[in-house]
């Protein structure tokens, strides 16, 4: 139905399935190596953009994150107990507070 570039970063695509609309929202988050400015920003403009989406869409965010999600309990609830990695990197531990903040649950 759309194609829509938000930024170099955050781009969104809005389907028409068979039942529902669905907003896919495709992201490459800044690497670890960054400054703290630039991958806070980004996680601004990805929640500005997560909270621009249809209501009534299945939303799925695509994440192109670099992103290790490891097995701690305080994210248990958006990854469940069977993660790649033992302990989450810094990407890991944002995508999972943004997962956290927006009742989403994370997939790797």
């Amino acid at each position: 139905m759309s194609f829509t570039p938000v930024n170099e970063r955050i781009c969104i695509l809005r389907l028409k399935g068979k039942f529902h609309y669905i907003t896919l929202i495709n992201v490459h988050a800044p690497t670890e190596e960054k400054m703290e400015e630039e991958k806070d920003k980004f996680y601004d403009e990805l929640k500005k953009t997560y909270d621009r989406a249809w209501k009534h869409d299945i939303v799925m965010v695509l994440w192109g994150l670099n992103a290790k999600i490891g097995k701690e309990k305080a994210y248990e609830s958006v990854t469940g107990k069977n993660t790649l990695h033992d302990v989450s990197n810094q990407h890991g531990e944002m995508a999972c507070n943004f997962a956290i903040e927006n009742n989403m649950t994370v997939m790797t």
